[in-house]
């Protein structure tokens, strides 16, 4: 007999307010990202962390929340590359490239956000978004620390309730960009 695991409609919400957000014109437009794959994988990391990070800051163990978060995010890139014509062999391959990037990316995202939180010091932070959303290419200073800032914004809505309030809104991204 199968189980239904007792977050599957938060995460599927939670995920799904995470593409809502990582599709906004306004990562392509305003901060000049280029719309390809690669780009929307980093924001949907990049988002994902946010909800990771509440959880740490606030140290609140919800290990089954978090870990159906990552489940659901890795299934639905499965998913998505198979749709693309992928076959098991190269759907493996990237998947471990995947993996291994969200580790990285989450590790150095925590880095930055806790050199500001602990030093009010975002250089960290812009550092890490240029590394890894706009891959050290060249970008306008005031464009960084606009997505700096949109990052710390973020946390600091979720941070500022509590996770109650976040479940209720499935982590609601705020509109910080119109």
């Amino acid at each position: 007999m199968f189980f239904k695991k007792k977050n599957t409609i938060a995460v599927e919400s939670i995920y799904q307010n995470i593409i809502k957000i990582s599709r906004s014109k306004f990562f392509y437009l305003d901060l000049k990202l280029e719309d390809t794959f690669e780009t929307r994988f980093d924001l949907i990391i990049f988002h994902a962390f946010l909800v990771f990070f509440f959880y740490k800051k606030k140290s609140i163990s919800k290990p089954n929340l978090s870990q159906e978060l990552f489940d659901h995010m890795f299934s639905d890139f499965d998913n998505n590359l198979r749709e693309m014509g992928f076959g098991d062999i190269a759907v493996n391959k990237k998947m471990k490239v995947f993996v291994t990037a969200f580790y990285g990316r989450i590790a150095q995202y925590s880095k930055g956000m806790d050199a500001y939180y602990s030093n009010n010091d975002i250089k960290l932070l812009k550092k890490t978004i240029l590394n890894n959303v706009y891959k050290g290419a060249k970008i306008n200073e005031k464009i960084l620390e606009n997505f700096a800032q949109y990052m710390i914004n973020c946390s600091n809505v979720f941070l500022d309730k509590e996770e109650v309030d976040n479940l209720k809104t499935n982590f609601q991204f705020p509109n910080f960009y119109n």
